[in-house]
């Protein structure tokens, strides 16, 4: 976390409460979590191991069938703060789906960009209104 905030990174609080990762915001003010040694969640020493997607309690069912099914990635956690999917259980980059912080207001600033073959490229929304591009 040192490094990231030596790069212009800042500490933000969103409401998260108290959890086993610390939030930060790049220079532009896009936040993004950083995992701490030890957690659960992290099969790899370093890169990206999580994308995160806010999603409200009662549409989690929705959500999770929605990813599963268009990305063939699988739950392999499932708990009260929400759903881990990897591509394999040894998959070092995980789906993480779990409570908004804040209710959606506006498009989101980070969107997934997916391959897809059998889609025409373009722009959809998820299960929980997310957006994200299919490439095709």
């Amino acid at each position: 976390m040192a490094r990231l905030l030596t790069l212009g990174a800042t500490q933000v609080d969103i409401g998260q409460g108290d959890v086993p990762w610390d939030v930060l915001a790049d220079p532009e003010g896009n936040e993004f979590c950083v995992l701490r040694p030890g957690h659960p969640g992290v099969l790899a020493d370093s890169g990206l191991v999580a994308i995160c997607l806010d999603v409200a309690e009662e549409d989690r069912y929705a959500q999770w069938a929605f990813w599963q099914s268009q990305a063939d990635w699988h739950a392999v956690e499932s708990h009260d703060w929400g759903v881990r999917l990897r591509r394999s259980p040894a998959s070092t980059v995980s789906l993480v789906m779990g409570p908004p912080a804040a209710p959606k207001e506006a498009r989101n600033r980070l969107r997934l960009e997916v391959t897809q073959r059998d889609w025409e490229p373009g722009e959809f929304l998820d299960a929980s209104g997310n957006e994200f591009h299919v490439t095709g």
